[in-house]
């Protein structure tokens, strides 16, 4: 049986549910610009294996305007962290990190930010292993990613 919850605890949840729900905002918009980044890396594939150098610039110039997006965004969870108690701070940072399941304790925003993590992380491993493909192609045994 739960105990009742005391007024003090009623306005941490919301102080947290709060947080929670900012740093959610910002995981979504992060996920957008993977999502994007992603897209790009694909169509970047498809443009080498045509041997469009022309719109390979272009796309790269567009990828990096998306990670530096990604960096801002990046840039605002580690100020949101730095701001956070102690145990939330762990518990965001294992998340960010793809290594926590549990998000019990942290309500709907915590469970949206877990989802949001995963999502996040799927995206960019499919991303790396794509550009991991074509700069092995590209470059051979002088690629950024021999013997990763």
């Amino acid at each position: 049986m739960r105990r009742p919850q005391r007024k003090r605890d009623v306005v941490m949840e919301q102080n947290y549910g709060e947080l929670l729900t900012e740093i959610a905002k910002i995981l979504q918009k992060k996920y957008a610009h993977m999502s994007e980044i992603s897209r790009l890396t694909t169509e970047m594939a498809e443009e080498l294996s045509r041997d469009d150098r022309v719109s390979v610039q272009m796309t790269l110039g567009m990828r990096g305007e998306e990670l530096e997006k990604v960096r801002e965004c990046d840039h605002k969870l580690h100020l949101f962290l730095s701001s956070v108690p102690p145990e939330l701070r762990e518990w965001l940072t294992e998340v960010i990190a793809g290594k926590v399941g549990s998000s019990e304790k942290y309500g709907k925003e915590g469970m949206l930010i877990v989802r949001l993590a995963g999502n996040t992380r799927t995206v960019w491993e499919r991303t790396m292993t794509i550009d991991r493909h074509m700069n092995k192609r590209l470059a051979g045994a002088d690629s950024f990613y021999t013997d990763r």
